[in-house]
């Protein structure tokens, strides 16, 4: 990821790397994946048995969330599948998992792994239930289970399989570590080394014109951004 400090803030940005060749057994899973997303938002009134009326890969909703992390305080955008209505009438968002039935062979790696993916990436985020679609080899939807996230660290930690809480110290160390190090005004590229022991801070020539335009107006909130970043935004 991208590593840019400006007035004090460090701004963080995820560099998409090439995707590597899907086989058809990848497609397919991807297509059950999306495929869940789609009946999990269905409207209840569709009629028992009636196809799935589209399932759209390319739509998505980002919520702004503010938290924080140790001592520092987190602005992030996060990307958020549905929402559900609790009894009280509040609407919560709701992230949405499939995953493979499971078995005395793969609950164990299920739980020491997956689930640690499912945890952070909810948890950070402030999501409070996780739906998981359990499918069988064909991709047929087998059950479902809702999961709370505040419940899953807990439950790894029974098992002494990993423990919530040193995952995120370690996520606050890796921040500490990085507004000490990372100099005003400069660009860095942050990589996780493989076989992922160790991080790696490397210099970059560039930062991304949607965070030089935040910057600029925030400093100038009156006067617009320069052409060039003004086109990259359109």
């Amino acid at each position: 990821m991208g590593v840019h400090k400006r007035n004090g803030t460090i701004y963080l940005d995820v560099h998409k790397l090439p995707e590597r060749p899907q086989s058809d057994l990848d497609r397919r899973r991807c297509y059950w994946g999306y495929c869940f997303e789609s009946l999990a938002t269905e409207d209840p009134g569709r009629a028992y048995g009636e196809d799935i009326h589209h399932v759209d890969s390319n739509v998505e909703f980002v919520s702004v969330v503010k938290t924080k992390l140790g001592a520092h305080r987190v602005l992030m955008g996060a990307e958020m599948d549905c929402c559900d209505e609790t009894d009280e009438g509040r609407r919560i968002y709701i992230e949405l998992k499939t995953s493979r039935e499971l078995d005395d062979r793969t609950v164990e790696r299920f739980e020491r792994e997956k689930l640690l993916k499912f945890w952070i990436q909810s948890f950070v985020a402030g999501v409070p239930y996780i739906l998981v679609g359990y499918r069988d080899d064909g991709g047929r939807l087998v059950r479902t289970e809702r999961l709370r996230t505040k419940d899953i660290a807990h439950r790894a930690r029974l098992k002494n399989y990993w423990q919530g809480n040193v995952c995120l110290a370690f996520a606050d160390e890796v921040l500490c570590w990085l507004y000490g190090t990372v100099k005003e005004n400069e660009d860095y590229t942050l990589q996780f080394v493989h076989p992922f022991m160790r991080l790696e801070l490397l210099q970059a020539q560039s930062c991304p014109d949607a965070i030089t335009n935040h910057v600029h107006l925030l400093q100038h909130p009156s006067s617009p951004p320069p052409p060039h970043l003004s086109n990259s935004l359109m």
